[in-house]
């Protein structure tokens, strides 16, 4: 049934959900109406009965990080908002840092406008908790994306499915989310210590906390139009850091795959084949985030993982030569392919971490801050006890800042 407008009121029957939409007003009555909408809700003080709870806290026992059916989120989507029964929604921010003026609007079948069902004033970093669905409570009120009022009777509950979430702030950061391409799905994996201890060694909270917010950093510098351009135009950047350094071009000349050098004969890819690969580093596969125990780092199939030191510390400074290394083989490429080493004159590792540095500079991240999470002072969880608070310095002769002198920031 289509929905009907009269003086700004809609009237809809979803017959999918054999609830109604309230009648409208009558002409003598709207005049007088003031909508009734839900007050808005600050996260950092809920009832004793909501029972939130923080994610990652440090103590918190590490069976809860791996539990893969309940700690997840997509690198696009930190703020995740789920149906939890047939009655409430779940919401959990994967993010060092708490987001403001966050509207979660709700979509329901055979209608096709979305109304905001909460308003969040704020959500403090890794919160979680769960909200009961005003619609099945009783008749309410609720804005729509148009300014205008809806109306809608009590509904008994919903199934997967029935109801859509999606969320809007106007706060910055979450600006910064919206714009990483990738929508990897991110996870934590106890397999890999437990089959291969020393290989690997068990994460906690605390490193946990450090590897979601370098992955999204991560993931915001691949989606990033300058890393863009410089990844499908990597010849013309390597001719120019030749030209900088007033040397010829070292190794290969573009970049190239998994197939073994013959004497300089690389096997290199077209544009289009790189315009793939670039495609193919923003995709849907998951990643299982690791800690690597032994005397190398690892990655492949859905591992990427990092040591210790670079969870706490390296990734606030910019070294992200390691991650990007193990990332491109969880892609699929080998030591013989530039995209995963940074030898031959230089690869994607030392592309990359160059980047990430310039971000860095150009306060281009979504978190810049380490002592957001002062993961180096928390020693009781860390294998090595004397990390010190990392300060970042970028090197005179990093090419992005040669190239482009301070510009370039993502607006």
């Amino acid at each position: 049934m289509n929905p009907i407008l009269k003086n700004a009121k809609y009237c809809i029957s979803l017959m999918a959900v054999l609830s109604l939409f309230t009648n409208c007003e009558t002409e003598v009555n709207y005049k007088n109406y003031q909508p009734n909408y839900l007050s808005s809700i600050d996260a950092t003080n809920l009832p004793a009965g909501n029972k939130p709870m923080t994610l990652f806290e440090d103590n918190e026992d590490p069976a809860l990080m791996y539990n893969k059916k309940d700690r997840w989120f997509r690198v696009n989507e930190p703020l995740q908002v789920i149906l939890k029964g047939k009655d409430s929604v779940q919401v959990s921010l994967y993010s060092p840092v708490a987001l403001t003026d966050v509207n979660v609007y709700a979509k329901l079948p055979n209608y096709e406008n979305k109304f905001v069902l909460f308003h969040f004033s704020k959500i403090p970093a890794f919160h979680r908790s769960v909200h009961q669905i005003p619609l099945v409570v009783g008749k309410n009120d609720y804005l729509l994306e148009n300014g205008k009022t809806l109306t809608i009777d009590k509904i008994e509950g919903f199934s997967s499915g029935s109801i859509e979430f999606s969320v809007t702030s106007t706060d910055p950061l979450f600006a910064k989310f919206k714009k990483i391409k990738s929508n990897h799905l991110v996870q934590f994996h106890d397999g890999y210590h437990i089959n291969e201890y020393g290989k690997y060694l068990p994460m906690n909270p605390v490193l946990a906390k450090e590897a979601i917010t370098m992955i999204i950093n991560y993931s915001y510098a691949l989606s990033h139009p300058l890393y863009y351009q410089t990844f499908t135009n990597f010849d013309k950047y390597k001719q120019e850091q030749s030209t900088l350094a007033g040397t010829a071009i070292n190794g290969a000349l573009n970049w190239h795959g998994n197939t073994d050098d013959l004497n300089g004969v690389y096997d290199y890819y077209t544009k289009e084949e790189i315009e793939k690969i670039y495609w193919n580093y923003l995709d849907s596969r998951t990643v299982y985030l690791a800690m690597v125990g032994g005397g190398s780092a690892w990655g492949g199939g859905p591992l990427a993982s990092q040591w210790e030191s670079d969870y706490i510390t390296g990734h606030w400074l910019g070294e992200m030569s390691i991650w990007s290394h193990e990332y491109s083989h969880h892609i699929g490429f080998s030591h013989s392919s530039n995209l995963a080493n940074s030898g031959e004159g230089g690869g994607q590792q030392e592309m990359l971490t160059h980047f990430y540095k310039y971000l860095i500079y150009l306060n281009d991240l979504p978190f810049i801050d380490p002592e957001i999470l002062k993961g180096w002072t928390k020693t009781a969880y860390l294998n090595k006890k004397d990390y010190k608070k990392p300060v970042f310095k970028i090197s005179p002769n990093n090419p992005f800042l040669l190239k482009y002198k301070g510009e370039g920031k993502w607006n």
